[in-house]
């Protein structure tokens, strides 16, 4: 297992190591899958910045307003959210 870490700047920018997959991602909120669990991340205006895979990196600049780690993500991957 990767390490997961998490860098969070002035809610403004924050920075994941140890992202698998990213299951959702709208102005308002990203849904990811971490290493370590699901990960919902809700606030305005988010931009990704960054997205590597391989690595297991993700920057996402706008206002963060929460960070919940829940074994029931909200959303889903974006393919089954694309044919509902």
């Amino acid at each position: 297992m990767s390490k997961h870490q998490i860098k969070l700047i002035n809610r403004e920018l924050i920075e994941i190591t140890g992202v698998t997959e990213v299951l959702n991602y709208s102005e308002e909120e990203v849904n990811l899958e971490t290493e370590l669990g699901p990960l919902f991340i809700t606030g305005e205006s988010f931009n990704i910045k960054q997205l590597n895979l391989d690595d297991g990196e993700l920057v996402v600049n706008g206002h963060i307003m929460s960070l919940d780690y829940s074994e029931n993500a909200k959303g889903g991957s974006f393919l089954n959210n694309l044919f509902k």
